[in-house]
């Protein structure tokens, strides 16, 4: 019984010595500060509880998000792709006490809560891990700058949430468009024009996921996880400053007599025909007899006082007009003078093709793969039988949102194969729909034909004029899916509306009317997406079919388009009625 008391007293004490060192190993712990913050925010990490004097890298768990189309019965936004990403955030070593402290920057990346999570150096996570959450960041530069100048923004944080994804911007209280950056790692980077009189004017940027700005998500039905990163609204103001803005044909002119602008030239021109006719009058008063000179003064002065009054009329006409003209462009009386000139920009996203590398066989290329319609491709082919007739064909799209859709192969050219089983042939690039065609010639594998992609392309057929004046925007290369099919129109940063291009083969025709005061005003056609219901496993079910984004809405990143669509910028000087 004794020797069974010592064993036991013995087991106590080794328990109580242990207890406290195992208890410490077992317990890790990470405590960040601040919890929240934008990228580059700076964090301090601390960790207690660690095994001692041991290496540990600290990961950052993120997103590998995309855009998910699919053909549902047409290509469409169904929902976000997204899995888990960890990269390294950071490498430390525990003290003797088992703890670390060290600071680290708030990574670029998608808003919303992440997980830092500790590892030994065998890759196994050690837990607890602790939670930063990313929030939304607006950059806006310049803040001033004459109506017609580029304003950049760079968003950072954007979240893939049902309620976070797109983000609207507001110019004046009127809805411009909206940013989203789910393929582009949570980081939007777009221009925008400013517009409007001198004087200031205010920027705002809310959440949006079904239309204009959504004020209070956060007082929502909705999960925490829906609506991270949470809810921050951005302001700022853009001060339009003056110009005196002329159009380019009220610009001064000269040439070898004297120099014009306006009603000078005619003013001139009536001081010289008046001292012609002084000059000739004087010459012939000197040789004639009185009465004689009284009948060529009378005439002369007759005549001279007709042509001050014809031309120096003439002269005030031209004046007036000239001032006319410089007034009714001018924005303001004060700042300087500037001479109108149009501008037509475009951005485009770059394209990414099929790469064909059959070298042997039937085999066709165009070049160039990307085309406007209208432009000059050659399509070539070898591999072919000598002097073989080939009917040459090229894929598209028939059909309607109503019937379906379908692929079809129309004729495209006949083309005869030489000698040696080649050909070559220019021609234009078809009035067709936008995209991805295929140019074959018999049964030949998708890796064998020729591939071209229609470009979109934008032109307008006036860049002055009065308010009232009717604006045609002409596009070609629209698209037939429901991620390229519209555009969407804005004036002043104010949406109008958008325009189908499917059933008129990627032809559309906008007419505006040129609206407000005199001076310069924004015309820009943005990307957008016609359709897509939420579907995606990602995503809950939103009552009455929710929509994860603003379809038929200015799409202001075309870099994170679905199917990489690029925007358009024109300027239009209104002048006086």
């Amino acid at each position: 019984m004794a020797v069974s008391l010592s064993v036991v007293s013995g087991l106590l004490c080794f328990l109580i010595v242990l207890s406290p060192t195992s208890a410490a190993a077992a317990s890790p712990a990470i405590s960040l500060f601040p919890p929240n913050g934008p990228t580059g925010t700076v964090i301090t990490i601390s960790g207690t509880g660690f095994p001692v004097n041991t290496p540990i890298y600290l990961g950052w768990v993120s997103e590998n998000a995309s855009w998910n189309v699919k053909a549902i019965p047409v290509p469409q936004v169904a929902g976000i792709n997204s899995t888990p990403l960890v990269y390294k955030l950071a490498t430390t070593t525990s003290n003797s006490s088992g703890g670390f402290s060290l600071q680290v920057k708030a990574p670029v990346d998608y808003g919303g809560s992440h997980a830092i999570q500790a590892y030994a150096t065998n890759g196994t996570a050690i837990s607890p891990v602790a939670s930063f959450s990313v929030a939304p960041d607006f950059s806006v530069s310049p803040l001033s700058g004459p109506a017609g100048s580029p304003i950049n923004i760079v968003a950072t944080g954007l979240g893939i949430g049902v309620y976070s994804t797109t983000y609207c911007l507001h110019w004046d209280n009127n809805v411009a468009g909206y940013m989203s950056a789910v393929s582009t790692g949570g980081v939007a980077n777009f221009t925008f024009y400013a517009s409007g009189t001198p004087g200031t004017h205010y920027i705002s940027i809310f959440h949006c996921n079904t239309g204009p700005g959504y004020f209070n998500p956060a007082q929502g039905p909705i999960s925490v996880s829906d609506s991270d990163p949470p809810y921050i609204p951005f302001y700022t103001n853009y001060t339009v400053t003056p110009e005196n803005v002329v159009p380019q044909s009220a610009s001064s002119t000269t040439n070898d007599a004297f120099t014009t602008h306006g009603g000078t030239g005619a003013s001139s021109l009536a001081l010289v025909v008046v001292s012609l006719f002084a000059a000739t009058g004087l010459f012939v008063y000197a040789r004639k007899d009185r009465e004689e000179r009284k009948a060529i003064s009378k005439g002369v002065i007759a005549v001279a006082i007709i042509a001050i009054i014809v031309i120096g009329g003439v002269g005030l006409y031209a004046t007036m007009q000239s001032h006319g003209s410089t007034s009714s462009t001018t924005q303001t009386s004060t700042g300087p003078e500037v001479v109108f000139t149009p501008l037509a920009t475009s951005f485009r996203p770059q394209i990414t093709l099929p790469v064909s590398n059959v070298t042997t066989g039937p085999r066709i290329e165009v070049t160039p793969t990307i085309s406007s319609v209208g432009g000059t491709i050659t399509v070539s082919g070898a591999g072919f039988a000598p002097n073989q007739q080939l009917p040459l064909v090229m894929t598209d799209r028939v059909g309607s949102n109503l019937l379906g859709f379908k692929l079809e192969s129309l004729p495209f050219a006949n083309v005869t194969a030489g000698a040696d089983g080649s050909f070559s042939l220019t021609t234009k690039a078809p009035l067709t729909l936008g995209g991805i065609h295929y140019i074959a010639a018999g049964n030949l594998t998708e890796h064998s034909n020729g591939t071209l992609f229609i470009q979109r392309t934008a032109t307008i057929s006036a860049t002055s004029g009065p308010a009232g004046t009717r604006i045609v925007i002409q596009m070609y290369g629209v698209g037939w899916d429901y991620n390229t099919n519209i555009v969407a129109l804005d004036y002043d940063n104010n949406y109008l509306g958008y325009a189908c291009g499917f059933n008129s083969q990627g032809n559309v025709t906008m007419i505006i009317t040129a609206t407000g005061a005199p001076g310069i005003h924004d015309i820009d056609v943005y990307p957008s997406i016609w359709w897509g219901p939420v579907t995606s496993s990602n995503y809950q079910t939103l009552p009455g079919n929710g929509q994860l984004v603003n379809y038929a809405q200015p799409m202001m990143t075309p870099l994170d388009h679905p199917e990489s669509m690029p925007s358009f910028h024109f300027t239009f000087l209104v002048t006086s009625g």
